[in-house]
């Protein structure tokens, strides 16, 4: 057949929708199929020179021009009817002029009928020679004179329509014309096909890696009748409010094709992989199921947003004869894994090192600096994954130093020269700035002429036994310290210390800072700089030490880039306590009180105070006469009574002090002190 479509000029077409549950059981109906009822009126104008609506077409006869099918308004209605007007004389039996709805391929129509009493028959099936009515597939219903309305019954058709057929041998419409007309007809169409749902490219839930942050969520959708209503969950949670598309009832596609497009920040799911629901439905209506054909697809998404740790470990100061040393980094991430640790050293182009851990080579004299960050597997819109915080660590690498600490000299001193040596200095990377920006430049390997103090250490032959026969052997004698760590000094007086700073290997070091720390012998060990120093060329050094109480001495250097700190063994300054002792009167008789006051120089008495010991003596004997305890700022006093007694005689009385381990001096003792005794 012949398909045209015929939209009235100034009628309104209308098409309301609604859902079925299955086709009429009476038309072979199958169960989940949803339903359209469309609302229509249209034209047609001889000759096929109309435009027409796309729900119906008209025809005519073939070769016949005595038959038109035009259009009517009755007065006063707003819609226009659909009139099939035979009209024509001598018009030849079997000829037919019929206005014809058919489905799309997707569509069945299960029923028809006209809208409202507007439904207008004339002069056919009343003896004119004209016959007609409404048919569908494997049926139909003639008409009725003064017909005013129609409703077919159950019918299950890929087309419906009405007709007007010369019965007789020939038929002359001219006095004895035939017309149905339909003010409005109102077809009932139903598909079981829903809309399809397509996710686009890039959309969450499209790839199976693991993502990050926002991401889309994007998909197209389309059915026969359109994609009425769109929307997307993650995780369960609806993105966005539901997209509603307009509804065009002028079309069996009733709404157009939807795109649905939001972003959604996957980080309010957490981590793992969550499910990603694409909806849509279309507006055929399923009464069986309640609810309008739609349809779903799931895809899964692997999400990510844990941020990604990084954690440096390892020595921060080593010795350059301990080899290569090692850093450490250990990196943690969400169930996407780590994908990999970043790292550079002194400054060099960042090296990838794959895995959760990796030890980080570091060598050379002289500070060093590393630089990390760690990455995962999550990638964000742009392609990229999450990365750690930078984490920097920083390593010394030095040449381990010895320190040497005496009363006396040095002997094996070094013996030192200046001389110019060639030394080439590797390639290095360093920061410049270019252009108002820092740049990473590789300077090239060099050699320079420097001036350098080189000291040798005292080489000597030695004969060793090994594995049962004599050898003998270079053997290197460093410098060292000779004498006593042990020095007396007297009270209220300083002294000098000497030492030696230089390498294991025996190198002396030169022009270096060597700080000396003292604590008192109370058993405190609170050392405190006492001087500073400055080695010699041969590494020698010497320093004054103060007045004090008996002290712990040692030597102590900080180190430098390329040389590890060290520090000496202890000396000992011995110190002995300083007593003053005054008695009141110094001449008197038998039987009196003398009173007895004195007092420890030099401080550092105990909280609980110092014991001192009051001695009298005569020729040819001495005896203890009391046990003091000194205050807090030294002094101490006392009474002694003398016995009764005959003629004249002479004491000496004197003060001392005991070995106490909390008072940092040597057992010291007064001056005698002289007392005359007489009747």
């Amino acid at each position: 057949m012949t398909r045209r479509s015929l939209p009235l000029p100034g009628c309104r077409a209308l098409f309301a929708v609604a859902l079925v549950v299955a086709f009429q059981a009476a038309a072979g109906s199958a169960a989940g199929a949803g339903v359209i009822w469309v609302h229509l009126c249209g034209s047609y104008t001889p000759g096929g020179g109309g435009t027409g609506s796309s729900i119906g077409v008209a025809h005519s006869g073939s070769g016949s021009r005595s038959i038109s099918v035009g259009y009517q308004c009755p007065p006063g209605l707003e819609l226009s009817g659909l009139e099939i007007l035979a009209d024509g004389s001598g018009v030849p039996a079997g000829t037919r002029a019929y206005w014809e709805v058919d489905a799309p391929p997707s569509f069945a129509i299960i029923g028809a009928h006209t809208e409202g009493q507007g439904m207008i028959t004339y002069g056919v099936n009343q003896n004119f020679g004209w016959g007609g009515g409404f048919y569908w597939k494997g049926g139909g219903t003639q008409v009725a004179p003064s017909q005013v309305a129609y409703g077919s019954p159950a019918i299950l058709s890929p087309y419906f329509g009405w007709q007007v057929v010369c019965g007789l041998t020939t038929c002359d419409g001219s006095s004895k014309p035939g017309q149905i007309s339909v003010l409005g007809l109102e077809v009932e169409a139903a598909t079981n096909i829903g809309p399809t749902v397509t996710p686009t490219p890039g959309t969450l839930g499209a790839t199976a890696g693991w993502v990050r942050g926002r991401w889309p969520i994007s998909f197209v959708a389309d059915g026969p009748t359109g994609a009425c209503q769109l929307n997307a969950t993650l995780a369960g949670m609806s993105v966005s409010q539901t997209v509603n598309e307009p509804q065009n009832q002028a079309s069996w596609h009733q709404c157009p094709a939807g795109w649905f497009a939001q972003m959604v920040d996957t980080a309010s799911v957490g981590s793992g992989t969550v499910p990603v629901s694409m909806w849509a439905r279309d507006a055929a209506y399923d009464y069986g199921a309640g609810h309008y054909l739609s349809s779903t697809v799931m895809r899964w998404a692997n999400v990510d947003n844990t941020p990604v740790s990084l954690n440096l470990s390892g020595p921060t100061d080593a010795a350059s004869t301990a080899g290569t040393q090692y850093i450490t980094a250990s990196a943690g991430a969400g169930p996407s894994g780590v994908g990999g640790i970043f790292c550079s050293v002194d400054g060099s182009p960042y090296q990838f090192h794959g895995g959760a851990s990796e030890q980080i080579p570091v060598q050379g004299l002289g500070p060093h600096i590393a630089k990390c960050f760690a990455q995962n597997n999550a990638l964000d819109t742009s392609g990229q994954p999450a990365r750690s915080a930078l984490q920097i660590w920083n390593l010394s690498i030095r040449v381990p130093s010895v320190s040497a600490v005496s009363f006396v000299h040095i002997v094996n001193a070094l013996r030192c020269t200046k001389k110019r040596e060639r030394v080439r200095v590797p390639s290095r990377w360093v920061t410049v700035r270019y252009r108002g920006h820092p740049q990473k430049v590789k300077l090239p390997a060099e050699t320079r002429t420097i001036r350098v103090v080189q000291c040798h250490p005292r080489i000597i032959r030695q004969r060793v036994r090994e594995h049962g026969r004599w050898r003998v052997r270079r053997v290197v004698v460093l410098p060292r310290a000779t004498g006593s760590l042990i020095k007396h000094i007297p009270h209220g007086t300083s002294t000098t210390i000497s030492g030696w700073l230089g390498t294991a290997q025996g190198n002396a070091l030169g022009d270096q800072h060597v700080t000396i720390l003292a604590a008192p012998d109370n058993g405190s060990g609170a050392y405190a700089p006492t001087a500073v120093t400055t080695t010699a060329p041969n590494g020698s050094w010497t320093a004054t030490l103060p007045s004090g109480p008996s002290r712990l001495v040692r030597a102590a250097y900080g180190g430098a880039s390329t040389v590890e700190p060290s520090s000496s063994g202890d000396a000992h300054v011995v110190v002995p306590a300083s007593v003053t002792l005054s008695i009141s009167p110094r001449r008197t008789h038998w039987g009196r009180t003398i009173r007895i006051n004195g007092r420890l120089k030099g401080g550092y008495i105990p909280a609980a105070g110092e014991v001192v010991v009051l001695w009298i003596g005569w020729p040819g004997g001495s005896t203890e006469i009391g046990h003091l305890y000194a205050n807090q700022d030294g002094r101490f006093a006392s009474t002694y009574t003398f016995l009764r007694g005959n003629g004249r005689e002479t004491y000496h009385l004197w003060a001392a002090t005991a070995r106490e381990s909390d008072y940092p001096y040597a057992p010291g003792r007064s001056r005698f002190t002289t007392v005359s005794v007489s009747p």
